[in-house]
């Protein structure tokens, strides 16, 4: 008895343990259900307000980081729905308005699209620029600096020591990688003078502006204006040593990893380990007081001098497309819509936008005008330093999660990002798309040689690209598509880079001009054995039980003829009394209903056809047919001979009933369905017979079922 109430009791005691800890599991499965609704969410209005900025001719960022702003906690996300009565996007307690799982997500989206960005870069457009990308860089780094710090004593009221004004110097220092990448991808301008001069001088100003935040946060407020100093320089020098020293472990780690991409059975398998670095040299970089995604830019940098970076751009980009939206859409979540839009937020913000603007133009424009740029390339260089994004916002994220910044004071920096990425993105986009070189002679290209092969037909053309990438394979190369406003491939490996542009009757590789020879060699080493093997298919017969069964209509066909079938394209009789008079007869009846728009290139083409395998089916019906540039779509002509026409037929008897089609070389129609339902004739002998007697047009349209 005893021991039966002991055992209740402990179950009673051990009812609400369980009970708790059943609780806390459907906790847990609801706080998962909310993150993967909101993942959902953030991505389909993520895209959905990108796509309504290209509408109006804004970058996507801003409709990304406006989609936050009405999703977010302190708008549509705090109504309550169902299954979440404080809202499918609550306000979080902490430094961040959201939840540190979303804000999580953010944070490697700005790693992976940071990664993507130094992909992307030309290492030897980076080297051409060296000087000038410092030069530029230092001149709207100082000018910048000077504005941030007035703009914290002189607007603000802050102290000349006090933290704030380090923050928003640096602010005023930072760029924005992701939205200057946009841009000049956008356009296909991140390879040109301009495109590297940004990108270069971003990446070094950035580099400040996060040095100038270490400095911020060794900073100690409570202690004496000297010591506090003191104490911030070490911090400095080991932010500024990592920085170098990644680098320079990137540039050189970099290479012998692509060189062990063979050994992979898969280019997923190097991508996804590719990220995983970036993740962690990310991880170091923060550590060590620098920002996560200069880490992952370097890297992205570096393995973009070797012969994988085409690769792993095509494979990483379908990641960055998931991950890059949700950055930007958490992004706008941290604004609060309603504190924004008041003068004691937007003023101090759009006066410190426009102010450290003008200081960035001009002090980009006065060394790029120095340093061999134009009048215009230094304006487009100016302005394309304007335009703040993640490192400001994350600037601004880390004042306020230490206490420094106040909720206002990050509104302002929210204020400041949005309205100058709102008016430097279009000013950007409008200054490269005046047009013109941006630089004063050509000290910013290098020499490329050009090999290109016309050829005097589309289908040859193919072949020989087919064959360079066959070869190039081969060689080592790796092999990248891309499709802009034609096909284009580039072939890597190592330090060689060759261009392959396909065109419809043209073959073109271009190349450094140290690279000419290997690029030449190759073209000619492919057309002489694409020449062999072609010599060789005039020794190749057609198998006769292949043609059997061709005319023979085996198979299915498709019946289609009834769209072709027209009484103005029947000739009935023909007059023609051997083959090429039948031809030619047929081609006349085309070519004086203005079905043709190169009547003799037409007729030259289907005799050559004939002559190299004879279109001749089974019981009289025969098939002349070819593609080619003298016709703009499929069409057809039908000839009727009572007395019958020797095509050269499987089974030996003339043929009576003629079919003429001719179709566009780069036709998508349906050629060989309609060759194949012609063919399927040969088997009704009784629809031949009607088609065959016929004496008018109307006739023979209506024996074959028109």
């Amino acid at each position: 008895m005893r021991r039966s109430a002991a055992v209740v009791l402990l179950l009673l005691a051990s009812a609400p343990l369980h009970a708790a800890e059943g609780l806390h599991d459907i906790a847990v499965a609801h706080e998962i259900t909310r993150l993967l609704l909101q993942l959902g969410v953030v991505i389909l209005c993520g895209r959905l307000g990108a796509l309504i900025a290209k509408r109006i001719h804004l970058p996507s960022l801003l409709g990304e980081v406006a989609a936050g702003l009405i999703i977010g906690p302190y708008a549509l996300g705090a109504l309550p729905m169902p299954g979440f009565a404080d809202g499918l996007f609550p306000l979080a307690e902490g430094p961040f308005s959201v939840s540190l799982q979303l804000y999580a997500f953010a944070a490697v989206g700005a790693v992976i699209h940071v990664l993507a960005v130094g992909l992307e870069t030309d290492p030897g457009m980076f080297r051409r620029m060296t000087r000038r990308g410092i030069a530029v860089a230092v001149g709207s780094s100082s000018m910048a600096l000077l504005v941030g710090v007035a703009v914290g004593v002189v607007y603000l009221g802050y102290p000349v020591t006090d933290q704030r004004v380090l923050f928003f110097a640096a602010l005023s220092v930072s760029t924005s990688l992701g939205v200057q990448a946009r841009i000049l991808t956008s356009q296909h301008r991140l390879a040109t003078p301009e495109g590297a001069a940004i990108i270069g001088s971003s990446l070094l100003q950035d580099g400040g502006a996060i040095v100038v935040l270490a400095i911020a946060m060794a900073l100690d407020p409570h202690a004496g204006a000297y010591s506090s100093w003191m104490r911030a320089a070490p911090v400095a020098l080991v932010a500024f040593a990592v920085w170098i020293g990644g680098f320079v472990l990137a540039i050189v780690a970099a290479p012998r990893l692509a060189r062990t991409f063979p050994g992979f059975a898969s280019p997923n398998v190097f991508a996804v380990l590719a990220v995983a670095l970036a993740l962690v040299l990310a991880a170091v970089f923060e550590a060590f007081g620098v920002a996560s995604i200069i880490g992952a830019y370097l890297l992205g940098m570096a393995f973009s001098r070797t012969d994988v970076a085409d690769i792993l751009e095509q494979k990483i980009a379908p990641v960055a497309s998931f991950f890059v939206p949700i950055l930007y859409v958490v992004m706008g979540m941290l604004i609060d819509i309603r504190v924004l839009v008041t003068p004691q937020v937007l003023l101090p913000g759009i006066v410190f936008a426009l102010l450290s603007g003008v200081a960035k133009v001009v002090g980009a424009g006065g060394p790029a005008l120095a340093m061999g740029f134009n009048g215009l390339g230094a304006l487009r260089v100016g302005l394309g330093t304007v335009p703040r994004g993640e490192i400001a916002l994350i600037i601004g994220a880390v004042g306020l999660a230490s206490g420094i910044l106040s909720p206002t004071a990050f509104k302002v920096i929210a204020v400041m990002v949005i309205f100058s990425v709102a008016v430097g993105s279009p000013l950007i986009a409008l200054a490269f798309r005046r047009g013109g070189s941006g630089t004063r002679g050509v000290w910013a290209g290098r020499e490329q040689v050009v090999t290109d092969l016309e050829l005097p037909h589309e289908e040859l053309a193919e072949l020989l690209v087919a064959g360079i990438l066959r070869a190039a394979g081969q060689d080592g190369f790796y092999v990248h598509r891309m499709e802009l406003t034609g096909t284009i491939y580039r072939l890597r490996r190592d330090e060689v880079l060759l261009t392959l542009k396909h065109h419809p009757m043209r073959v073109e590789v271009s190349c450094d001009a140290k690279d000419a020879g290997l690029a030449r060699t190759l073209v000619y080493e492919v057309l002489i054995h694409l020449r062999e093997r072609i010599s060789r298919l005039t020794d190749i017969t057609v198998p006769e039980e292949l043609r059997r069964g061709v005319a023979a209509g085996e198979g299915r066909g498709e019946v289609m003829l009834n769209s072709y079938l027209d009484p103005d394209l029947v000739a009935v009789p023909l007059s023609g009394k051997n083959t090429q008079d039948v031809i030619t007869e047929l081609v006349d009846v085309l070519a004086a209903h203005g079905k043709l728009k190169d009547r003799d290139r037409v007729l030259a083409d289907v005799l050559e056809r004939e002559r190299s395998v004879s279109t001749g089916m089974e019981r009289g019906v025969a098939i002349p047919h070819a593609k080619t540039d003298g016709v703009d779509q499929i069409t057809m002509a039908v000839g009727v001979s009572h007395g019958g026409i020797d095509f050269g037929a499987v089974d030996g008897d003339p043929s009576r009933l003629v079919f003429l089609i001719a179709s566009p070389t780069e036709s998508r129609g349906p050629h060989l369905q309609l060759l194949a339902s012609i063919a399927t004739l040969c088997r009704q002998s009784e629809t031949i017979a009607a088609a065959v007697s016929a004496q008018t047009p109307d006739a023979v349209v209506k024996a074959l079922g028109g």
